[in-house]
Formats: structure tokens, C-alpha cells, sequence
């Protein structure tokens, strides 16, 4: 049997809490790992995360870590790349919550240390364990629907999250906005699918901050066609919908499993849940939930940590994304706002740096 391993949280905040802290648990009673190190500069989130694991030692820094196998980063992103640094160096492996730092210069650097150390650097992307992601994945390479047409994803909503701090909201800390934010899981996606994009159009509402909302018209060798709008606070449709030339496919956003598939001229469409293929008379396996999505991430880095092999999300995947967004910032334009009077749009496009059309 392989031994479990050790684990340290690095940053105590709303993620750890509600995602990280109740699938660890899970993970040691399956005799996985131990968590054995907390780390946060805030003594009151150290005592919040210790009523979870009441023998993992607390301190402030990296630094004071003793003994740890895999540190978990899911600090606010503008710490995510010096942290990492300094497990990485440390002897650590590391699992760093997404996005994997504000800049992909530091995503370079942070893989660079990974190779020199020898360790494993893991990135928190994991909608890639959703089994309507790999569906998608599926029917792209097979083409049993023809090949694809044109694609549109809208993700969002006003902004719910129970953020511990300001962070979300101060581009220091932040980076940027809905972009860097849920924007890394969509675009993340949408070059897991279909590779790196050969034009981009992007605009966002930022005027001298971040942004609350964005959108981006790409394109893709052959002509692929696809669509993204991102929103903190008005509510989307939360739909991801793929056309192909013999149907189209949909599915809500977040939900890991259930999809929508509408046959070219038939009136009528399916909708269910995505299993795994089985034989006649065998039973299905039962899919996998949201939570469980997220906890099959962590149990693939623990696999990869015990059999020192590479996880399904390497840092050379989660560059990826970041470059991407990087390009959009750099070519950001200010998004059309038509409820503004024509002073008000020309102050907004003052804030934003643009000249006003």
C-alpha cells in the first residue's frame, strides 16, 4: 500500500474553507494524505482552519513549513508565484489554485523552478475532470456530429462569492477582474478544445481597474467561429453550446454532468446525464458531482506525488490560458455601453485610456 502524504494549505480563505478543507477531510479518511501545516498572515482564519485540522501546525509564512509533501497555494493570486517559489524550493510539491499567478513571466518562472527542483506543479483547473468537458472532448475528436461549427459560452453572474478579504476587487492583489477569474476556467476550456485561436477580439468595462464584465470573439484555424462574455454582475445564461454540422450540444455552466444534444432536423432534443461506456446489461457507473470533480483533481496530484509521474493539469497547461488572457489586456478596447450620454461615454473612455469613437 502507498503511504499517504503530507499536506500544507497555503492561504486559509473562502476556497480553502469551502472547497478545500471539507475534500481533504474526505481524502484522509480514505488513509490519502494528512494535512499537517496551515499557513495564513491572519491568525483568525489560522483558528477558523483549525477547527477543521485541529494538529496541523499554523504559521504565518512558507518559510516555517516543516516536513510537508504537497503544498496546496490557494492564497489571492498576486502571492500565488513567490509562494510556490518558496515550496518548490523547499522541496516541496505544489498544487496552486488557478489562476497560477497575475502574469505568465511568473507562470515561466514557477515552472522553470519546478523542473530545476524535480517537483511537481499542479494547477487548480479542474473542470477538466468534468465528464461533460471530456464529452465535448470526445465528440470534437471523433466527429460522430460532423465537424464543428461555431461555438458560444456564456458564464456569470452578480458576484456571490464569500470572499474573506477585498482581494477579488483590488487589481494589486487581484491582477484583473471576471477575466482573470472565472475567465481562466472558460479560456482554459476553450484551448483544451480546440487549441490556440488565430485572431482575438476583446473588449471589457474596465476604466482604470478591473473588470466586472467581458467578451471576445475568437477564431481558429479552418474557420472556427466561437463566442465568450463573462459577467460579475448581471445574471448570463450560463450556457455552453457547440453547433455541429449534424447537431448541436449544450450544457449549463458548472454543472459537470448533465448535457443537452438536439439532432440536426429532428424535433425533438435529449437531454441526460454522461456516463461512461459500458457493455449490454452492465450497470452505469454513477457520474461524478461538482464536489467530486474537485476532489478527483486532488486525488490525481496525490497519485502523482505517491508514483512521481505527471497530473492531468502540469504547469505547461496553465501558462496556457494566461498567456491568452495576457493578450487580451494587452489589446483590451472599452466595451460598448449605449445607456451612456455622450459625456459620460467620453469621460469612460478618458478612465480607459481610449479614444472615444
Amino acid at each position: 500500500m502507498i503511504p499517504s502524504i503530507s499536506v500544507a494549505l497555503v492561504g486559509c480563505g473562502a476556497v480553502t474553507e469551502m472547497f478545500y478543507a471539507p475534500t481533504l477531510i474526505e481524502l484522509e479518511k480514505e488513509g490519502l494524505l494528512t494535512v499537517r501545516g496551515l499557513v495564513d498572515p491572519s491568525p483568525e482564519r489560522l483558528r477558523v482552519m483549525a477547527n477543521f485540522f485541529p494538529n496541523a501546525a499554523r504559521v504565518r509564512d512558507v518559510a516555517g513549513l516543516r516536513k510537508i509533501e504537497l503544498a496546496i497555494v490557494a492564497s489571492p493570486p498576486s502571492f500565488h508565484a513567490a509562494q510556490a517559489l518558496q515550496a518548490l524550493e523547499a522541496g516541496m510539491d505544489v498544487l496552486c489554485e488557478k489562476p497560477m499567478a497575475v502574469s505568465s513571466s511568473e507562470c515561466e518562472t514557477m515552472i522553470a523552478a519546478a523542473r530545476k527542483e524535480k517537483r511537481i506543479l499542479a494547477i487548480g483547473l479542474f473542470r477538466r475532470f468534468f465528464p461533460v468537458v471530456n464529452y465535448v472532448r470526445h465528440l470534437l475528436a471523433s466527429k460522430q456530429l460532423g465537424d464543428i461549427l461555431s461555438f458560444s459560452i456564456q458564464e456569470g453572474g452578480p458576484f456571490t462569492w464569500p470572499a474573506k478579504s477585498d482581494a477579488f476587487f483590488r487589481k494589486e492583489h487581484a491582477g484583473g477582474g471576471v477575466l482573470l477569474d472565472i475567465g481562466v476556467h472558460v479560456l482554459d476550456l476553450v484551448l483544451h478544445w480546440f487549441g490556440e485561436p488565430e485572431k482575438i477580439d476583446y473588449a471589457d468595462d474596465a476604466m482604470g481597474n478591473i473588470e466586472a464584465n467581458c467578451e471576445l470573439e475568437l477564431q481558429f484555424a479552418g474557420g472556427l467561429r466561437g463566442g465568450v462574455l463573462l459577467s460579475r454582475d448581471w445574471q448570463t445564461s450560463n450556457v455552453y453550446r457547440f453547433e455541429f454540422e449534424r447537431g448541436t450540444v449544450s450544457y449549463e455552466g458548472g454543472d459537470c454532468q448533465r448535457v443537452s444534444l438536439q439532432l440536426k432536423n429532428m424535433p425533438m432534443y435529449v437531454e441526460g446525464v454522461v456516463h461512461r461506456s459500458r457493455l449490454p446489461g452492465e450497470p452505469a457507473e454513477p457520474t461524478i458531482t461538482y464536489p467530486q470533480a474537485f476532489a478527483e483533481q486532488l486525488r490525481d496530484v496525490v497519485s502523482a506525488v505517491q508514483t512521481r509521474r505527471d497530473p492531468r493539469v502540469t504547469g505547461e497547461e496553465g501558462v496556457r490560458s494566461m498567456r491568452l488572457i495576457e493578450y487580451c489586456y494587452e489589446h483590451r478596447r472599452l466595451r460598448p455601453m449605449p445607456w451612456l450620454t455622450g459625456p459620460e461615454w467620453r469621460a469612460a473612455c478618458k478612465l480607459a485610456g481610449q479614444v472615444a469613437s
